[in-house]
This record gives structure tokens, sequence and C-alpha cells, in this order.
């Protein structure tokens, strides 16, 4: 099969990250053989092309990536989706001639309304997985660079994303971790309490805080050290809070 350059993405996005196999494969619940098969590009291991996308979708999301991006790549290496519709049902038999063809037949065929709902279960399943029902109430991304975090939940969210070569760190409800990033790289985390990002230089990293985008905040050249925690940058425009020095 051809090679997309989606494989090595995945990888050295989870590398980075320092997760493992079976620990992507436990947060994403998606089985370790399929996870395999996306970063060795083996797309023929799945039943077809709607469970590659949907996976594809889920762990590129997972690893921070924005699954729009590796979309639009397998896209353009496989082509769209193709939605496969089940067979029509076969029309009404034809009667015997009567004396009188010019009369209707009285009794019609009408197909099930059990068939019906069934045909429209399996049509919104096949778009759903494809991912062409998106929320219309998702934000679009300030720029190309910005972060794609995982979707916010009770905690908080942040992500890194580099214009131009810096090293993060990010302290996770205590926990550092060092990501030397260059330019179109980038990091999410979620923490339970507090994210402390620590840049070596200001305006060269695009923060996301919760979904809200900070820009490149800080100045190049000066270190940039910034506290969030959950109720960070989740109110109204006019209540945003700043963050902690």
């Amino acid at each position: 099969m051809q090679q997309t350059g989606i494989g090595p993405t995945l990888r050295e996005a989870r590398l980075r990250q320092g997760k493992s196999i079976e620990e992507a494969s436990r947060d994403t619940r998606i089985r370790a053989d399929y996870l395999q098969a996306l970063e060795r590009e083996s797309f023929g291991a799945f039943v077809g092309d709607v469970y590659a996308r949907g996976f594809l979708r889920t762990y590129s999301g997972y690893l921070g990536l924005d699954p729009d991006e590796m979309l639009t790549e397998f896209n353009r290496q496989f082509g769209p989706p193709k939605p496969t519709l089940p067979a029509p049902a076969p029309g009404p038999v034809r009667g015997e001639k009567t004396a009188h063809p010019q009369l209707h037949p009285l009794r019609r065929h009408h197909p099930s309304w059990r068939f019906l709902i069934a045909v429209a279960i399996v049509v919104i399943a096949i778009l759903a997985a494809a991912g062409l029902f998106r929320s219309r109430s998702t934000p679009p991304a300030s720029t190309p660079a910005s972060t794609a975090a995982p979707s916010l939940g009770p905690g908080v969210v942040v992500g890194v994303r580099a214009t131009r070569s810096l090293t993060a760190v990010l302290t996770v409800d205590g926990k550092a971790k060092t990501y030397p990033l260059e330019a179109g790289e980038g990091v999410a985390v979620t923490g339970t309490s507090t994210v402390v990002v620590s840049l070596s230089t200001g305006g060269r990293a695009v923060v996301t805080v919760n979904g809200t985008s900070l820009g490149m905040p800080g100045k190049v050249g000066t270190p940039y050290v910034a506290t969030f925690t959950p109720e960070s940058f989740r109110r109204t425009p006019s209540s945003h809070q700043s963050p902690s020095p």
C-alpha cells in the first residue's frame, strides 16, 4: 500500500508524549492492534474505510494532532468517503393482465415502515462514522498552526504549538515534563487542578487554554510562565481571567 506519512506522524506524536501502544489503547478504547495498523499505515486491516477514518480521527485527536488535517491527507490518498446504501427493495410484482387494462389494480404494495427506519439508521451510522456530522458550535481554529486539544471536561486543558523552535515545560498537577518543540509541533495536556506553562521564550508558540486561543503570549527572547486552572477562560469575554505569572 502506498505510504501517506500518516503513520509516522502518529508514531512520532505518541513517542513524543512518552506513551506506549497499550496506554494509548486504554485511553482511547481502541484495540492495540488497530492503533499499530494506523501507525504502520496498514489500512487494509480494517473492515472498511469508514472504520479506518473513525479510528484515525479519535487517535489523532488523542495525540494532540488536528483530526481534520489527518483526514484530509487520508482522503487525498484514498479518495473521499463513499457511503454505501442497502440495495433498493424490489418493486411490486405485476399481477396478471385483466380484461380491462385501463383499470388500476385495487391493491398496491408499499415498502415496510420497519424497512425504511432500518435504512435510515444505517445511513446515519455511516455518515457519523465518516465524520460528516460536526457540531456547529465548534469554534474554528484561529490559525493553521493552532493546537488541537482534547474535549473540554471538568479539568483544565492546555495546548501549545510552536511557530519556531523552543522548549516547553508543562507541569500538570505538580508533575513537570519537558517538550523540545520544532516549528509546527505541538503538545496538549489535561490537568485536574493546575497546568503551569513555561516556555524558553515567549512570542514563538500559540497557547490554547480550555478551548480559547491566547495567540502567542510573551515577548521573544524573554521566558514565558503562566498558570492555568479549570476556571481559566471558561467565562464570557468580559470576565476572562488573565494567566497567573
